[in-house]
C-alpha cells in the first residue's frame, strides 16, 4: 500500500492498516468506532495471507510504544524493517544489509492519536476471538478504499483483517509487554535514499 521501492509488497501493510478507517451509530452506551492505536505497549506477530489462493504466507512482527507513539514492523526473513514515528510524522525504512534508509511521511499520521477513537465510517458487526483474545468486528474501508472487516481489542490492538470474506491478516501471538527504547532507534551511519514516487 505504501508505494516506495525498498519495501516488499506486503511489508508496509500493517503500517497502513494502523491508520485505516474512516463512525457510524450504535446504541448510545457503545462506542461508534474502535481505538485503532494501541493504548499500551504491545508486541504482536501476524500472519499475512496473499489476496489470491495460494499457500504462501508471510509473517510480520509489530511492536508498539504507547509513550513514544512509535511502531516497528519486521517482516520475517528480511533485513528490511520499518519504524514509524507518529510524533514526527515519519516512516523510516531501514535496510540493515545495505546500510541505507528511506524516510517518507507516515501514512495517516494525523489520524493516529492516543485516547481518541477512529474517525470516519465504522459499523460494529459482532465479536470474535483471535490469538486467544476477544475483539470486536468493525466494518470500514482500508487505505485502498476497499471494504474490510477489522477485529480490534478494546484497547486498540488489531487482531484480524478480513476482505471479501477472506482473512488477510491474523494475529498469532500478542504480548502486552513494555517496549525498550532501543527497539525504535534508527541505526547511525546509514546512507539516506530518496523514496521512489509513483
Amino acid at each position: 500500500m505504501t508505494r516506495i521501492t525498498p519495501v516488499p509488497g506486503r511489508a508496509a501493510l500493517l503500517a497502513c492498516l494502523l491508520a485505516a478507517g474512516a463512525g457510524s451509530a450504535l446504541a448510545a452506551d457503545e462506542p461508534s468506532s474502535p481505538y485503532v492505536t494501541p493504548q499500551a505497549d504491545v508486541d504482536v506477530t501476524y500472519t499475512i495471507y496473499p489476496p489470491h489462493d495460494t499457500r504462501q504466507t508471510m509473517s510480520q512482527r509489530m511492536r508498539w510504544s504507547a509513550s513514544r507513539m512509535m511502531q516497528r514492523v519486521d517482516p520475517a526473513n528480511a533485513t528490511t524493517y520499518m519504524i514509524t514515528d507518529y510524533h514526527a510524522g515519519t516512516l523510516t525504512v531501514v535496510n540493515a544489509d545495505q546500510k541505507i534508509r528511506t524516510v517518507i511521511p507516515a501514512p495517516g499520521a494525523a489520524n493516529v492519536q492516543m485516547g481518541q477513537r477512529a474517525q470516519g465510517t465504522w459499523l460494529r458487526t459482532g465479536v470474535s476471538k483471535v490469538a486467544g483474545l476477544p475483539c470486536a468486528l468493525w466494518q470500514t474501508q482500508d487505505t485502498d478504499q476497499r471494504p474490510s472487516e477489522i477485529c480490534y481489542t478494546d484497547d486498540g490492538v488489531m487482531l484480524e483483517v478480513i476482505r471479501d470474506g477472506k482473512v488477510m491478516v491474523e494475529a498469532t501471538s500478542v504480548n502486552h509487554t513494555p517496549q525498550d527504547a532501543g527497539v525504535f532507534e534508527i541505526p547511525s551511519g546509514l546512507k539516506e535514499l530518496r523514496a521512489a514516487h509513483p
